[in-house]
């Protein structure tokens, strides 16, 4: 076997669920931000390799760290006899939690580069995974682009009449009627791919004795 075939798609979905069940069994510090510093470091270096921009996964890594904030500012403090005070063992389990999504989302990153929609999809269906479980990634993952797609466009019409996202209540408002049209959205593509698949006879569990027959 030659070694890149150990880098197939499918493989690399394997590696990155056995180096993702080894992260969250980790607690000590030293361990996690070591690891943080060299995938990160090795992720930038396949960045400047690969004559990628930095800016996508810096603006995806903002909204990331948005996150961390906001899960610091929960687990930071507690209310006890002397009222809102620091709480010791809650920000030791935010440093450890904020290592281990920071390292996972590296590696997640690393361990699917250059890997689309449909490699991934098709490096599922290598995986010996249950066929309703097979069904329901390849449906979320199809509708999961399209959705994309559509905020895309909506984002690109808002900007078009004048847009400019601000800290008000206006602000507030397009984004909750943005976030409705997105669901109803997505509830009428759901309605009409199980109506597509009802019509084509499809029946969840039955695919195998159907081509048997």
């Amino acid at each position: 076997m030659k070694i890149q075939a150990l880098f197939q798609p499918h493989f690399r979905l394997i590696y990155l669920f056995i180096w993702g069940f080894i992260i969250s069994g980790l607690q000590d510090l030293t361990w996690l931000i070591t690891l943080n510093v060299s995938v990160m470091f090795v992720f930038v270096l396949l960045i400047s390799m690969g004559k990628q921009t930095f800016f996508l996964y810096f603006q995806r890594w903002i909204r990331f760290f948005l996150f961390i904030v906001l899960m610091w500012v929960t687990l930071s403090w507690q209310i006890g006899e002397r009222g809102i005070e620091f709480h010791p063992q809650g920000i030791q389990l935010a440093e450890i939690l904020s290592l281990r999504m920071n390292l996972l989302l590296f590696s997640v990153w690393f361990f699917l580069w250059n890997m689309n929609e449909t490699v991934l999809l098709q490096a599922l269906g290598k995986l010996p995974l249950p066929e309703k479980l097979s069904q329901l990634i390849v449906l979320t993952v199809r509708y999961i682009a399209l959705l994309r797609e559509l905020r895309q466009k909506m984002d690109r019409a808002m900007r078009a009449r004048g847009y400019q996202p601000k800290l008000n209540v206006r602000t507030l408002y397009v984004t909750a009627q943005s976030v409705t049209l997105l669901l109803i959205y997505a509830l009428l593509k759901a309605e009409t791919a199980q109506i597509a698949l009802k019509c084509r006879g499809f029946q969840f569990g039955k695919r195998k004795e159907n081509a048997e027959r």
